[in-house]
């Protein structure tokens, strides 16, 4: 398995209940057999899957390794949300972060629900709700030296630590760029060499990605500043977790690109999904003529 085949965890990862099938540029790929997945996973900057099973149970699964690391089941979310745990594989569940390395001792889940964000440890018993009222969900959100920012739907940046769930608001809206860019916006925080991102995809009406606009945010001003560069990186981000790389390690990759996924919470067995890479030095979007997302026996 080489390095850039490995590096595919970083986006995103789909399943049926035999196999996954990914590629981040069109001359390498690799297949791999995954049977020990029954179900739903998301990937991880870790080399790590975080998977949702037909049995409503959620586990870290190493792919390489085949290492499964269990965490608490997510019948507490279901109790939470009042639905069944069929109801909330099916719809209410909308991804799983992996934030830490399963090898570290703060290794910390993320679940994005339609009725808010819960995290977790392995060691927990239960999902610890996030808390936000109704109005103020998350858009999205990242663990970032050693605290959880998110954004919220009003735009507004927030902060709270792991062993205190409660909100306090950090810093204001990035510039509202629904009155440049017509359309929807997709926002998806991230760490770019320990600094707090923020990557803005527009997409059109009918949800097709046409660009991107990244902002850098000051800790201390909790100022943005926008930038057009990533350097030296090559930014991962879909329906799973965010995360920049340094392209060097992975050959294939190219650095200054963002390459992204389809943002859908379920994909079916479709090749007509938002995929491609962008990228940041010309402004160019290049989007896969084909890609296979999974494949069923």
């Amino acid at each position: 398995m080489t390095n850039a085949a490995r590096g595919l965890i970083r986006m995103t990862a789909v399943t049926t209940v035999t196999n996954i099938v990914s590629s981040i540029s069109e001359p390498i790929f690799d297949v791999l057999y995954l049977p020990e997945i029954q179900g739903r996973c998301w990937g991880s900057p870790f080399s790590w899957l975080v998977t949702y099973a037909l049995d409503f149970e959620t586990r870290l699964f190493n792919p390489f390794s085949r290492t499964r690391i269990p965490l608490p089941s997510l019948s507490t979310i279901a109790e939470e949300e009042d639905c069944s745990p069929g109801e909330l594989f099916e719809y209410s569940l909308r991804k799983l972060i992996l934030c830490t390395s399963p090898e570290e001792s703060d290794c910390i889940v993320l679940a994005n629900t339609s009725d808010g964000w819960f995290f977790a440890k392995p060691s927990d018993e239960a999902w610890t709700l996030i808390g936000l009222s109704d109005h103020n969900d998350l858009d999205d959100a990242i663990y970032f030296k050693g605290n959880f920012y998110g954004r919220l739907h009003t735009g507004e940046i927030v902060l709270w630590e792991a062993t205190h769930p409660k909100v306090v608001e950090f810093a204001p809206p990035p510039p509202d760029l629904r009155y440049f860019y017509p359309g929807i916006i997709i926002n998806y925080l991230f760490d770019l060499g320990g600094n707090l991102c923020i990557a803005c995809r527009h997409v059109d009406t009918y949800y097709v990605t046409v660009g991107f606009v990244i902002f850098k945010l000051d800790m201390d001003t909790k100022s943005w500043e926008k930038i057009y560069s990533l350097g030296d990186r090559s930014l991962f981000l879909g329906n799973c977790s965010t995360s920049a790389i340094a392209a060097a390690h992975y050959p294939g990759c190219k650095p200054n690109c963002i390459y992204f996924s389809d943002d859908s919470p379920l994909l079916g067995p479709t090749t007509r999904l938002d995929v491609g890479i962008y990228d940041c030095q010309n402004l160019k979007l290049e989007k896969q003529r084909e890609i296979v997302i999974f494949v069923s026996e």
